[in-house]
């Protein structure tokens, strides 16, 4: 698909789609067992969740294209968005409009935002044939981000009309002592697109490389712990961007409770002194090197409301024999965070 057929899409014959409860649910989050340079991923589910390596860039950049395109004004704005996650996305994102082509398919990279932890990526697809609903990019080529020793994930596409289709990736990238750089460069390499119902799927060699400054934000100490029945959970500190919320912790699950489980990793209700709910039983990225002993991780919502001067945070630990064979909920304390100081 080139250029000029992007620019000459028949926009007013584009018939929307409403996005199913289905569809809205499709993204699952996964976890690292260990720190490696190729990342290893647990548990892959069928929703559309892909990974890639990084290569050779054959990109080119029209910052102006996603404007002329309706359904691209505002790619975000199609996701499950119940607790305003992604709010102030387009207003503090860049506008990539990177675009590539190859065997029928043409993605549309749109925007990108990187808030210090976490990353977003939107981005579109224009198709010649129907590839159908249940859509996901396969081969095992999902975002690298140089320097990044493991990452944790998830992506979403969802199908507008019969050729056109949008999606949304979040990434939480690791590096070496926790740290996380200024900027990022990020490459991206989908091999395939596969359809899970009618498992069709088409082939290509689409790439693209861009870089992203990390948001400007506030970070709060918080350093308060809480346990029950095996399981220690010590909150280490928010921060505060434009568009995020970032909760960072450390997990520990003891000897005994190991023995009944093959992982232990929490789950977030946030919720503040308005009634404002940021996230209900949310996961978020996390890695572990001593097979869930300890899993130091990271979950984001989007930005506090205005007004807001105080985050109850409502942690659960999830023990789990994986795959659907049985879990355990182990609620622990609310941690009440004062917001006056940030």
């Amino acid at each position: 698909m080139s250029m000029k057929e992007w620019m000459e899409l028949d926009i007013d014959n584009l018939e929307l789609e409403q996005v199913t409860e289905l569809e809205k649910q499709r993204v699952k989050q996964h976890v690292f067992k260990k720190r490696k340079k190729a990342p290893i991923w647990k548990s892959l589910s069928v929703a559309a969740v892909l990974l890639i390596s990084a290569t050779t860039v054959t990109t080119f950049a029209f910052p102006s294209l996603a404007s002329q395109i309706p359904f691209m004004n505002n790619v975000i704005s199609y996701f499950d968005d119940d607790y305003g996650q992604y709010t102030n996305f387009e207003a503090f994102s860049d506008d990539l409009g990177l675009v590539d082509s190859d065997n029928g398919v043409s993605i549309l990279i749109d925007h990108a935002v990187y808030d210090g932890t976490n990353i977003i990526v939107s981005y579109a697809l224009k198709t010649e044939s129907n590839l159908g609903k249940s859509l996901s990019i396969s081969g095992g080529n999902w975002f690298d981000v140089k320097g990044a020793n493991g990452m944790s994930g998830s992506d979403k596409i969802i199908q507008v009309d019969n050729n056109h289709y949008i999606g949304v990736a979040e990434l939480t990238p690791f590096f070496k002592d926790s740290e996380h750089p200024e900027t990022i460069e990020v490459t991206w390499e989908p091999k395939a697109f596969y359809n899970h119902e009618t498992t069709m799927e088409v082939k290509g060699d689409w790439s693209f490389n861009f870089s992203l400054s990390r948001l400007e934000g506030t970070v709060l100490a918080v350093n308060k712990t809480v346990e029950s029945s095996g399981v220690n959970l010590a909150l280490n500190s928010i921060e505060f961007t434009d568009v995020s919320t970032v909760l960072s912790y450390k997990q520990f699950a003891s000897d005994e409770l190991m023995k009944s489980w093959l992982s232990v990793t929490p789950v977030f209700t946030v919720k503040d002194n308005l009634g404002n709910i940021y996230v209900d039983g949310t996961s978020g990225g996390g890695q572990t090197s001593d097979d869930f002993k300890t899993f130091t991780g990271t979950t984001t919502f989007g930005a506090i409301k205005d007004g807001a001067t105080k985050l109850f945070i409502e942690p659960t630990a999830i023990a789990s024999l994986e795959n659907g064979r049985g879990h355990e909920e182990i609620p622990l304390s609310v941690i009440v965070i004062e917001l006056t100081s940030k």
